[in-house]
């Protein structure tokens, strides 16, 4: 009896990372494994449904496997198919191919057309692999017949394989001997598992130590890297025969690809053992029912257990979402704690969600600000280290983690959470979780929607920043933790599809970073900054321009913007204040310390929470509100890969471009702020005509971007050339340019006021 080892690294090992190997990582796992010894090399798949991109182990055609195993010559190559993945008749004979065998996986229900399939492979010369998975779904008798069935071929070898990892050894063992006793001796015998239960191993040296009539065939892979609870390790069962036969399998080569790439990997896409792959094994049920549950993050095992338990014994082998999600959103829905609710938050009350993001601490100013204004605080599925009003769970998970410290007076929780204690308010979770008849467990949701049974208009909401792939989500301290990115991409997807129903019956307003700030409707912010006492033109905001102070004639072009939320005047001028109030336009006094535009709107922004700030110069009273929607159109594309937003023109005069009041604009291929300048760039040393571009003073600002303008002083580019925006790209930051067709006139100096009237005339206005 021979024991010869199969590796699958390069394709078991694929589930982990979309096979998406490089090439230089199958030619170093191949050479590895050449070094190894390792019996038989499995190099991939062979898909033609699929397609193929070119650094994959997911193979198209033979000939592309081909191109990595051409210097392997004394091991076995062999290429797996799973039933009905590729056309067999346009794989070519054997020997016009590197590849010697393939193994054909298939389920029980296509056992015949997986046998027919499986002789025209042969027939071409193939040495054939033949898998039924989950063999312990066939009876003894079964297996009996479908041996028989394999008698009357030429296959290579025939495979028990253990898909859930759940075969202990007496039940293995039994498959061993209807095997071993009734095969035909020329077919070898192999054992594929995986290590739900870590019965990988036990069971392989079970296997080795049994005296077959037939050679043997053991799979592995190094790490034991594949889906869930992974493989054999390559490295411990080659170890093994090593020290208990006479082989010399290098074990060296293995443990490097270790070192070198599987360590990270796991860390990034974690595989083996888990409480999910134990309880799907214990309950002979397709793994993906387990995983999902556990990606749900909100039962602890116990309720994971009763609901696998319920899934009817048809239906456990093959994975079922419809079915699992129907049984698990019918176990949340069972009420587990009696419905009271006696809370009233008030109708006129302002509302704040605190969600357990970790823009939290990042942005805990804001909080603390809405504390001052005595704004409701209401946190969500956790407790935040300072204080609010009431603690708000959903979630049993989060429940149990923090229920010793909850103060029970001012906790809300939904009746899908048990407890003993005495919880004033326990609210219909039925009623709460459904958005337009589709089930939404995520605790915002389920906040807003009892806000909206109590009449509340509007809420606001820190923390809710959307999962976010390979990241820690929360400000506190994780203790379980989603590894799967498409549950996490599929959370953010539902969240957002809630929240844009929602925000039909509530306004919603994301006050800090968030994934979901694109699905909501964005708040834009106009400021128009107003300073009285100008060094060149004291009392300017007022100055009257045929009859009208120029700031209303500021505030009226720029309101007919289609795309700001609100505009508000920013002064430190009680005059100007005062005015503004006497026309019903909207102030907010700021510091007489500002010493620019920009710092001024930085400090609306400490108490009026919007997504963008746009900047629109007090002394431009003939503004073209077109201007205003093209910085808030390049935010809306572009969101906030840029801190800040501007605009520029191109110059039709010479004296513009001479001119140092006017600022020049240099721009890169994506309309990306380089450069800004009094001088006349750029310079040309060609024989090129260039294009002189302006500065339009319309800008939008992130609040990213006002807080970092604020938080220095001037750098030395925005010292020299007066500029403003420089300071961002002194710092590092990247800002959105627009060109447009629209100019405007601004007011520097008494006799600019002339400019304007002029202008007025020739358009016909008054």
């Amino acid at each position: 009896m021979k024991i010869n080892i199969l590796d699958c690294t390069l394709r078991d090992g694929g589930y982990i990372n979309d096979w998406a190997f490089t090439n230089s990582q199958i030619n170093n796992i191949l050479n590895s494994l050449k070094q190894s010894k390792i019996d038989i090399i499995e190099c991939g798949y062979l898909n033609n449904k699929k397609g193929r991109s070119n650094h994959s182990t997911l193979f198209d055609t033979t000939n592309t496997a081909d191109s990595f195993i051409n210097n392997i010559k004394t091991q076995k190559k062999v290429v797996m198919i799973n039933f009905g993945d590729y056309d067999i008749d346009l794989l070519p004979n054997c020997k016009d191919t590197l590849i010697d065998g393939i193994r054909v996986a298939f389920h029980k229900k296509d056992l015949n057309e997986a046998l027919d399939t499986s002789i025209k492979i042969a027939n071409k010369g193939y040495e054939v692999y033949f898998q039924p998975m989950v063999t312990k779904n066939y009876t003894d008798l079964e297996f009996l017949s479908l041996i028989e069935k394999v008698n009357k071929t030429d296959f290579y070898a025939f495979y028990i394989v253990d898909s859930f990892g759940s075969m202990e050894l007496e039940e293995f063992q039994r498959y061993m001997i209807l095997a071993d006793n009734n095969l035909k001796k020329e077919i070898n015998l192999g054992y594929h598992s995986h290590n739900n239960m870590q019965l990988a191993f036990s069971n392989a040296i079970n296997m080795c130590k049994f005296n077959f009539k037939r050679d043997i065939i053991i799979d592995s892979s190094i790490y034991g890297v594949g889906r869930g609870a992974g493989n054999l390790n390559s490295e411990l069962i080659t170890g093994y025969l090593n020290n208990t036969t006479k082989t010399s399998y290098d074990i060296i080569p293995l443990l490097e690809v270790i070192d070198q790439f599987l360590s990270d990997l796991i860390k990034e896409k974690p595989w083996g053992f888990s409480p999910a792959q134990y309880l799907s094994a214990s309950f002979n049920c397709h793994p993906n029912y387990a995983t999902h549950l556990i990606n749900k993050n909100t039962n602890h095992i116990v309720g994971v257990k009763k609901i696998l338990e319920n899934i009817p014994k048809e239906k456990r082998l093959s994975f079922d979402k419809e079915l699992i999600e129907k049984l698990y959103i019918n176990s949340l829905l069972e009420n587990k704690t009696s419905v009271q609710n006696k809370i009233d938050l008030g109708k006129s009350k302002n509302i704040l969600l605190v969600a357990s993001g970790k823009s939290v601490q990042e942005y805990r100013y804001i909080i603390d600000t809405k504390k001052k204004e005595n704004y409701i605080l209401i946190a969500l599925n956790h407790i935040p280290d300072f204080s609010c009003d009431y603690y708000f769970f959903s979630n049993q998970k989060r429940f149990d983690e923090f229920s010793k410290d909850i103060d029970q007076k001012r906790t809300i929780i939904t009746s899908n959470i048990f407890t003993t204690s005495d919880i004033p308010t326990v609210l219909e979770f039925s009623k709460l979780v459904f958005v337009d008849n589709v089930f939404i467990k995520n605790v915002a949701i389920v906040a807003i929607n009892f806000l909206i049974s109590k009449g509340i208009k509007k809420v606001e909401i820190v923390g809710l920043d959307g999962y976010k792939i390979n990241s820690k989500n929360y400000h506190y301290k994780e203790t379980s933790v989603i590894h799967d990115n498409s549950s996490l991409i599929e959370e953010n997807n539902i969240i957002a599809n809630g929240l844009k129903v929602l925000e039909k019956n509530i306004i919603i307003e994301l006050l800090t970073p968030s994934e979901f700030k694109k699905d909501i409707a964005l708040r834009i912010l106009g400021v128009i900054p107003a300073r009285y006492k100008s060094s060149r033109f004291e009392g300017k905001p007022l100055c009257i321009i045929k009859d009208i102070p120029m700031i209303k004639r500021t505030y009226t072009q720029a309101s007919q913007s289609k795309l700001l939320t609100k505009l508000v005047v920013a002064t430190d001028s009680t005059k100007i204040k005062k005015y503004c109030q006497s026309q019903n336009i909207p102030v907010v006094m700021t510091s007489e310390d500002c010493l620019t535009g920009t710092d001024r709107i930085a400090q609306v922004s400490q108490s009026e929470h919007y997504d963008l700030y746009v900047n629109i110069q007090g002394d431009e009273p003939v503004i073209d509100p077109i201007s205003i929607d093209e910085i808030v159109s390049d935010y809306k594309t572009y969101g906030d890969k840029y801190v800040a937003y501007n605009l520029y023109k191109k110059i039709s005069t010479n004296d513009e471009i001479k001119a140092d009041t006017i600022i020049k604009t240099i721009v890169n291929e994506k309309d990306e702020l380089i450069y800004m300048s009094r001088l006349g760039i750029p310079f040309n040393k060609s024989k090129k005509e260039p294009t002189f571009k302006k500065q339009v003073c319309v800008y939008g600002f992130t609040k990213k971007a006002l807080e970092l303008f604020s938080s220095r002083d001037k750098t030395l580019n925005e010292t020299h050339e007066d500029i403003e925006i420089l300071r961002f790209l002194d710092m590092g930051y990247k800002v959105k340019m627009r060109e447009t067709t629209v100019d405007s006139i601004a007011v520097d100096i008494p006799e600019d006021v002339k400019k304007v009237e002029e202008f007025l005339d020739k358009k016909g206005l008054k």
